[in-house]
């Protein structure tokens, strides 16, 4: 498995490195002072043909990526404080080697379309387009992923996750 950790408090995380030069990177913040920490990890889902000749999909780190796969960019979150910390955010860049799709599982509190200078809801931002009118921004146009976690346990953990397809 392809995965990266660090250990800090509401410090910036670097991601996972696969395929040529993909990368990303996430930043944890919390209202209770802590340690937060973020494992990212890269998955595929492929279909695996069982000795039963049942077919299943199987998530695996990937081996060899090349335009058009799809990948899955997973966090696990994990809190080593003594307290619960409180309104967590948690930002993941979208790589400029993939296209946002979709989240997985916890929705994403809000989606950036301007490299995580603003957030908001995917369906109330416009982008510009090249005749310079504005359009309403699709998945495609995703460059950053926020979600906030209302409460980590002392010692809890949970896992936020988003599909991305390699341009």
């Amino acid at each position: 498995m392809s995965k990266n950790t660090r250990s800090r408090g509401f410090g910036w995380t670097l991601g996972v490195l696969f395929g040529v030069c993909a990368a990303g990177n996430a930043l944890a913040q919390a209202a209770a002072p802590g340690p937060i920490t973020l494992d990212t990890a890269v998955y595929q889902d492929v279909q695996v043909k069982g000795a039963d000749g049942k077919v299943t999909t199987k998530r695996q780190a990937p081996k060899n990526v090349t335009p058009g796969d799809e990948v899955i960019y997973e966090m696990t979150y994990t809190s080593s404080a003594k307290s619960a910390a409180t309104n967590v955010v948690i930002d993941n860049p979208v790589p400029p080697q993939l296209v946002f799709l979709k989240v997985e599982g916890t929705p994403a509190t809000a989606v950036s379309i301007d490299g995580g200078k603003t957030f908001g809801q995917l369906a109330d931002l416009k982008v510009k387009s090249a005749n310079g009118t504005m359009r309403p921004a699709q998945p495609s146009d995703v460059t950053s992923v926020r979600w906030v976690i209302a409460t980590i346990a002392p010692g809890g953990k949970g896992k936020i996750a988003y599909h991305a397809k390699v341009k």
